[in-house]
């Protein structure tokens, strides 16, 4: 067996099953009548439990454990609970369109509420406006290729290479500016231009629709994304880096995540701030209310780059959102609106501010804000996720940590069928968190042929625990303190046919100044192809060293 192979259905299940008796044995009531589920195949009744974090009667082993076996099924995408999660995704994007609709009709019509409501809208509009300052030039935007696919670009082949040959595609919103957009590619323009007549060249773009599809997200549904055309998701990028760096200046870092993770455990502590996440929250942002929000010649420099029609087996939809996940600005845009709106509900409410943080829906503000804040957001068209929002009890969420008391419970999830490598990281996860008896457990189960074991920080290509060193006698003689352990390493995809393009790969790389989706080698595409064993030096000496 390889460490990829993955090991059938029954044996994953099976697995599951003693992780899950193993956590009913350390945890209390709750713990037991999850397992009983999962022992009985009740999958979906374990994903559907709910967690009451205000009872007085629940403890914190009962609750670590009983998360953790909600966490085996919760994300997992090989178990059939009888769903069709495509169809369920394609059911919320349509739900997503009509809540745009409503949105669209509300603001245009000018049909909004008087008082506290639109007080925020009218500071966060010039909060927004402050943010953003001056619509920047062409010249001045860091125009670039993200790591995705595009309508002319399959996924598996997507690295800047390939985008680089690929034919010029853009969406009617583009159209009227695309010629000014391909000024600043010169090289990539001439690449694609051809002799009209003795003094004439042209080049050809074609206007396209986007592209929707799903991707896995849970083991109910899927995700919603619009695969965009190539000259979109350039122009997009250049549009999203500026309003990151803006944002970054007016106190946001939307490049790390720790300041959300750091409130949300002081929330659970002191319970003066409060965690709110937002359902489809990338999906609604409806078309009018970005608009009315934004300064108009920011909104029109946005409205450029968006892909208003998309296509799905078949049939072409016009869009009544701004702008959905696919597009390469819409996490910045999201997280400018949402936080302008949280600093324009302080304001309203004469509440400090300095604890407002946002990353994209992942929304943090103090605990009086709560109220009016959902209420805006209910008439901007977006929804609060009750089951993943707290403002009052010991819980709070943000950013991939969960914290109880001020502890954090999060648990490992189990994403995808078991394989060697699943197991690693099972084990090594609850090895770094202190359960060394699920650990044990999770240990029993790799193959004994395949074990490597090596110190922490090095990744996951190995099992954390007891290892020795190997050296030699010209180690020794430089002096050297440390030696040799052995760890598998997931082997790159290479995408190596010659392409008409390679001459542009030195100008973009210094356009861009670090190159692409490989700082190291051009040739790089997603994705693995296969894995290797390889020797690594270190000087650490013991486990966590």
């Amino acid at each position: 067996m390889s460490f990829l192979k993955k090991r059938g259905i029954d044996e994953s299940v099976k697995i599951i099953g003693q992780v899950s008796q193993k956590c009913c044995d350390l945890g209390g009531r709750r713990a037991a009548e999850l397992n009983k589920l999962i022992q009985s195949g009740a999958y979906l009744d374990v994903v559907d439990y709910q967690f009451d974090y205000d009872d007085a009667s629940l403890t914190y082993d009962d609750l670590v454990y009983s998360r953790q076996i909600q966490a085996l099924v919760a994300k997992q995408d090989f178990l059939d609970l009888g769903i069709n999660r495509e169809a369920v995704a394609w059911e919320k994007f349509q739900l997503s369109e009509r809540i745009c609709r409503e949105t669209n009709h509300r603001f245009r019509t000018g049909a909004l509420p008087f008082g506290n409501v639109s007080t925020v809208l009218h500071y966060a509009s010039r909060k927004i406006a402050s943010i953003l300052g001056p619509v920047p030039s062409l010249d001045s935007l860091e125009f670039r290729f993200g790591p995705g696919a595009t309508t002319s670009t399959k996924a598996d082949e997507a690295n800047f290479r390939v985008k680089l040959s690929s034919s010029l595609v853009c969406s009617s919103n583009l159209s009227p500016i695309v010629g000014c957009l391909l000024e600043e590619a010169p090289n990539w323009t001439a690449h694609h231009a051809f002799e009209e007549s003795d003094d004439s060249w042209k080049v050809d773009v074609t206007v396209s629709t986007g592209r929707l599809q799903f991707v896995p997200k849970t083991c109910k549904t899927h995700r919603s994304i619009v695969v965009e055309p190539i000259l979109n998701g350039f122009f997009q990028k250049g549009i999203g880096t500026y309003i990151r760096r803006r944002l970054l200046n007016a106190g946001l870092d939307l490049n790390t995540q720790e300041r959300n993770q750091s409130l949300a455990r002081e929330g659970s502590v002191t319970g003066e701030l409060a965690t709110i996440d937002l359902s489809m929250a990338s999906d609604t942002i409806a078309t009018e209310f970005v608009w009315h929000l934004l300064p108009i010649e920011w909104a029109q420099l946005l409205s450029f780059g968006r892909t208003t029609e998309v296509s799905y087996r078949k049939e072409r939809y016009q869009l009544q959102k701004f702008s959905s996940m696919g597009n390469a600005y819409t996490f910045e845009l999201e997280s400018l609106i949402f936080y302008a709106i949280a600093l324009a509900v302080c304001k309203t409410l004469s509440v400090e501010s300095s604890s407002v943080c946002v990353y994209g829906d992942d929304i943090i503000v103090p605990v009086d804000c709560v109220p009016l804040l959902e209420e805006c957001l209910s008439v901007c068209g977006f929804a609060v996720n009750r089951a993943k929002s707290f403002s009052t009890g010991p819980f709070r969420e943000s950013c991939g940590k969960d914290y109880y008391k001020g502890l954090d419970i999060r648990p490992f999830y189990l994403k995808t069928q078991v394989n060697e490598q699943v197991l690693y990281v099972m084990h090594n996860w609850f090895l770094r968190h202190g359960e060394r008896e699920l650990a044990a457990l999770v240990y029993q189960f790799t193959q004994p042929h395949l074990r490597l074991h090596g110190p922490d920080g090095y990744g996951d290509g190995h099992l954390i625990g007891s290892y020795r060193l190997r050296t030699n006698r010209e180690c020794k003689r430089r002096g050297w303190c440390g030696g040799f352990f052995d760890t598998y390493v997931l082997r790159s995809r290479f995408f190596k046919r010659p392409l008409p393009g390679d001459w542009l790969v030195p100008s973009y790389s210094v356009y861009t100044r670090a190159g692409a989706e490989s700082a190291t080698d051009s040739d790089v595409v997603r994705g693995s192809k296969g894995y290797a064993k390889m020797s690594i030096y270190t000087l650490a000496l013991g486990v966590f060293s």
